[in-house]
């Protein structure tokens, strides 16, 4: 009987330590951060940093830190590499947190990588990605003046709202029957689109879950019943005007843009 409540309670002191060590564990963790871009040009980028603790509740010792690594020539490389600290003093909360930096001083059409980063003492998550920056647009001099396939015609702009959502929050049309273009782009806080290059979307832009936020100013644009994960532009915004460059703007019926169109800044 003696030797059963010896072997009771040894199994009982372990139970409680390897509970210790458990909550100890759990008790340093840091959340894991969601790493993306927006505004990406030919020589700048915002770099974004996503922390979700919705649904994961990290309850760690004191504050975290968050930041990024920014690593160019490559990805095995961090020779390079450029650490920025955004906020040492982070708290473990039940909710989701933003965190971003602009990197400038780029080189057009350049492969680069980075990370955001959770950290707290031992214990760190990254989430590495890359990006390439804009390329250098063709030129054209005349504006308002677009070929479709080959054929040359003058146009006006007309600034449009999508319908919300999926469907963007800044458009313009232009063009004439049978061929009118309608370009909407998903942009920040209800703006007008930035200076880079733009990338097709099928359909709709994807507004599920993290990409509400996440896809929003990230260089996407929606031409209507026309666009292609292929179809690319330029725009130009120099703060009161928006200029729209098509160089080979290829179409999902064939049909190839070039030339430049722009309208003023409401």
């Amino acid at each position: 009987m003696k030797k059963l409540l010896y072997v009771l309670i040894i199994l009982n002191v372990l139970m409680v330590s390897c509970n210790i060590n458990d909550e100890n564990a759990d008790a340093s963790e840091v959340p894991p951060p969601r790493s993306y871009t927006t505004y990406i040009s030919q020589n700048s980028v915002t770099l974004n940093g996503l922390i979700d603790n919705s649904n994961n509740y990290y309850q760690g010792e004191g504050t975290y830190k968050v930041g990024f690594i920014f690593r160019t020539g490559d990805i095995n490389d961090s020779s390079n590499d450029q650490v920025i600290l955004v906020n040492e003093n982070v708290e473990y909360t039940h909710d989701k947190k933003y965190f971003s930096t602009i990197i400038d001083e780029l080189e057009p059409s350049t492969k680069y990588f980075y990370t955001c980063f959770t950290k707290n003492g031992n214990y760190q998550e990254y989430d590495w990605e890359e990006f390439t920056t804009s390329a250098t647009p063709c030129s054209y001099t005349q504006n308002n003046y677009i070929s479709i396939s080959g054929v040359w015609q003058s146009t006006s702009v007309q600034i449009y709202d999508p319908s919300c959502c999926d469907e963007g929050n800044f458009g313009i049309r232009f063009g004439g029957w049978p061929n009118n273009y309608e370009l909407s782009f998903n942009e920040l806080n209800n703006g007008y689109p930035k200076t880079g290059q733009y990338f097709g979307v099928n359909n709709a832009f994807d507004i599920s879950g993290y990409n509400r936020e996440i896809l929003k100013s990230s260089n996407q644009l929606l031409i209507e019943n026309n666009s292609t994960p292929e179809t690319e532009l330029f725009v130009v915004n120099n703060g009161t005007t928006l200029t729209f460059i098509f160089c080979n703007t290829i179409l999902n019926n064939g049909k190839i843009l070039n030339g430049k169109v722009s309208v003023a800044i409401p």
